[in-house]
């Protein structure tokens, strides 16, 4: 077949030229952009190959002529008979470069499909446009991103859309489900990787890691790295350190020599040389460990501070190197690497279940076992450059997508600034006739984008109006991380108990809940909730059917918050048993509870109340601003008030028990026009460590806040429409609650109240209403998506 090639500087002319060489019957086999202009590849029929009529091989027809009568070749087909009907025609064979230009036009036809049918997904979603930026810059794959995205639904706000990627990438990224997977007895697990990712350090943490589990002798060492100077030395300082054997192998016959040795019981690490993934010796070495004459595991090392196209290429080497099926990866160096992102792409793409992370060069400790959720969250955070070098920025994006920008019609135009004009009007008209702007709607639906406590109680919410409201653990657990994360790792938080009466579905009970605030006095998150009714007990663990104490259950909430988190948060609640706080106190807890007056505590070992002893503490004043993100605190006016805080040493003793030292704390409001004293409230704090006296005075005053805000709970808790379980509600609720408080309490989401008072009717957000104009924003929200 003869193709031909014609080139014109606009596809008009191209084709020009092609019906000119070749008639107006010519057929295109391919059209394309080039540089300069359009390049067409294009034959006539006469040129094809006439398949219908096979001519006779000279060949074939001359030894069938020289064969004696009635002897017939095995090659030739048997006489037809009588009536038996012509042989078939064989098929004919395709041209093999007619096929290869009609494969390269498929494959260029799907691609450019693809590519259309993705920018216009793009230019339909402003979220999606953000996101796809935003995990670019967390080092994904655009690979991934296509993937990912086509599949997004309606969301209404960015956060919701961050969200809902961490959920699919929690679902499909590849993480070892328990360490017990990986260590059975007889495993032989070889590492596998470049050079210079961190494998013969690797490898020693994981032989510590084996034989804490089953002993030195469980275990034994093997390295092929006889190439690099001083290699295998290193790990025999490692081996003779743990008391593990270590050998060097050069070959196969040395492998199969040394494995023969090793008891089926016991396990073995191979560490391998590091070889390029574009070096050949890469077919070597697995064919090296697949002779091994005993089933090798292989886990490939991937360094997550190289770039993504780098970590693709040694996913692809060493998955297509001809040995055994990698089993999984490792990841190395965290530590260094600036984003997590595409590590965790090369393991979705590759199918490679991550079993380890390292974080640093310390043997053995610095090997972590993360959960997907726990390595996409780290993947997730933001990049502490101020501005990444590597991604399109925002600018760029908008350039790019300016391109092929559909043009708007004036019907559609005149539309939206019709919209612009009358919607305002209709939910934020007074009755003086005015009322704001849309801009001003949107600046009150990006507060609420911006906060964390209003965006994860509007995730919470439009998780339920879609009947899809999470579990209380799976919530609870995101909430904290998102607590911790907001607080940030060198500050101190603040959790908040409380218990209070519970109304659900006709029965009555009690309702006990905790939630996180910053030093700022700041609400961050819900955490563990409990309720419990005539039947029984319920928590995000599990049900039970007898109730505990509230003693009891204080302890356990205090437990779970505390649990893995560095800083220790400071634990503030009301009241609290002897017996309690001595419980908190041996088990290391920081706490702060809030008493009474009359509550009795030691002074030189003598006995008095805390209102007596609190004349004999030293007070100081405070910042004017202690409470500036809070307008009314303890129904104060915030910026009309002095606080003065005092703190000193006591004792609370009781029969039978050593005495328990503890801080006693005094806090005063005072009017400083006049010096009149407005409210006074005592606490009792362990010794366990000395915080400043701004955050005690703030965790006094937040216990009531926070009692405050579980009452504003009470309307989402107490309604009795849907069918999920009470504490998978109780969670929602606690949100809820705590984003009404901060809605009414915070003057930086004023504009956001003010809305919200104004489609109530009114001029100023009261706390009665904070409920429902919460929820008035969210379906502005809904409706300015």
């Amino acid at each position: 077949m003869n193709i031909s090639r014609f080139f014109g500087a606009t596809n008009r002319e191209a084709m020009r030229q092609v019906r000119l060489a070749l008639g107006s019957e010519a057929l295109i086999i391919s059209n394309k952009r080039v540089n300069g202009g359009v390049e067409i590849l294009a034959t006539d029929e006469t040129s094809l190959p006439d398949h219908d009529q096979t001519p006779d091989d000279p060949a074939s027809a001359a030894p069938r002529a020289a064969m004696p009568p009635g002897q017939v070749s095995a090659a030739s087909p048997p006489a037809p008979g009588p009536a038996s009907a012509a042989p078939p025609r064989p098929a004919p064979s395709p041209d093999p470069d007619l096929a290869g230009v009609i494969g390269e036009l498929k494959g260029s036809l799907e691609s450019r499909i693809d590519e259309l049918l993705w920018g216009n997904q793009l230019r339909r979603s402003p979220q999606a446009v953000t996101l796809f930026q935003n995990l670019l810059r967390f080092g994904f794959s655009t690979t991934l991103l296509r993937a990912m995205l086509k599949t997004l639904p309606e969301l209404s706000g960015d956060r919701a859309a961050v969200q809902w990627a961490r959920s699919e990438l929690i679902k499909h990224l590849p993480v070892l489900k328990s360490e017990d997977d990986l260590w059975q007895p007889g495993l032989a697990l070889a590492l596998v990787g470049p050079t210079g990712v961190g494998k013969t350090t690797t490898i020693a943490k994981l032989a510590a890691r084996c034989v804490r589990r089953g002993g030195p002798g469980s275990l034994v060492l093997l390295t092929t790295d006889t190439y690099r100077i001083g290699a295998h030395e290193q790990l025999k300082i490692y081996g003779q350190m743990m008391r593990v054997p270590v050998h060097v192998v050069q070959d196969v016959h040395e492998l199969r020599r040394v494995l023969q040795t090793v008891r089926p019981d016991q396990t073995v690490l191979i560490d391998n040389v590091g070889i390029s993934q574009r070096d050949r010796y890469v077919a070597d070495q697995a064919a090296l460990l697949a002779g091994a004459g005993r089933r090798v595991e292989r886990l490939l090392a991937l360094n997550a501070s190289s770039h993504g196209d780098t970590l693709d290429e040694v996913a692809r080497s060493y998955a297509r190197d001809g040995g055994t099926p990698l089993r999984g990866c490792v990841i190395t160096k965290i530590d260094e690497a600036a984003c997590l992102g595409a590590s965790l792409d090369t393991a979705i793409r590759y199918r490679l279940p991550i079993h380890y992370v390292s974080n640093g060069q310390k043997v053995p400790e610095n090997l972590l076992f993360l959960t997907a959720a726990e390595l996409v969250d780290r993947a997730l955070v933001p990049l502490q450059s101020a501005r990444p070098q590597f991604a399109p920025s925002e600018a760029d994006l908008a350039a790019l997508m300016s391109i092929a920008q559909p043009e708007h019609s004036a019907e559609s135009v005149a539309e939206r600034r019709r919209q612009q004009v009358l919607l305002p009007q209709l939910l934020t008209q007074s009755p003086r006739g005015d009322s704001l702007g849309l801009d001003d709607l949107r600046a009150a639906v990006a507060l609420m984008d911006e906060d964390p406590v209003l965006s994860e109680a509007y995730d919470l919410w439009r998780s339920r109006a879609a009947g899809d409201l999470p579990a209380a653990a799976d919530a609870i657990d995101h909430l904290r991380r998102v607590a911790r994360a907001a607080v940030g790792e060198s500050r101190t938080a603040l959790v908040v108990h409380d218990r209070q009466a519970l109304a659900w579905q006709g029965r009555r009970g009690a309702w006990s809940g905790a939630a996180w605030f910053d030093d700022q006095c700041r609400p961050l998150a819900a955490a563990v909730q409990q309720a419990g009714l005539a039947d029984g007990w319920h928590a995000p663990q599990g049900a039970s059917a007898l109730a505990p104490s509230p003693a009891d259950a204080l302890s356990f909430q205090v437990g779970l918050e505390s649990e893995g988190q560095s800083p220790a948060p400071w634990h503030v609640f009301e009241g609290g048993s002897q017996a309690l706080l001595r419980a908190l106190s041996a088990q290391g807890h920081d706490w702060i509870s809030v008493c009474s007056a009359r509550a009795r505590v030691y002074l030189d070992g003598e006995a008095c109340v805390a209102s007596a002893a609190a004349q004999r503490l030293k007070l100081q004043p405070l910042a004017a601003d202690l409470f500036a993100r809070v307008l009314a605190p303890a129904g104060l006016d915030g910026g009309q008030a002095a606080w003065w805080v005092g703190m000193g040493d006591a004792q609370l003793q009781a029969r039978g028990e050593s005495p328990l030292a503890v801080r006693l704390v005094c806090l005063r409001a005072v009017d400083p026009l006049d010096g009149r004293v407005l409210r006074v409230w005592h606490a009792l704090m362990g010794c366990g460590a000395s915080p400043d006296p701004a955050l005690v005075a703030a965790a006094v005053v937040l216990r009531q806040e926070c009692h405050a805000a579980w009452r504003l709970a009470t309307p989402w808790l107490a309604d009795a429409k849907g069918r999920e379980p009470l504490v998978d509600r109780a969670v929602l609720a606690a949100q809820m609650g705590l984003a009404a408080w901060r809605l009414v309490q915070d003057p930086a989401l004023a504009p956001a109240a003010l809305v919200a008072a104004r489609m109530l009717g009114g001029e100023q957000l009261s706390v009665r209403q904070t409920p429902a104009g919460l929820l008035k924003l969210y379906a502005l929200k809904e409706l300015l998506a």
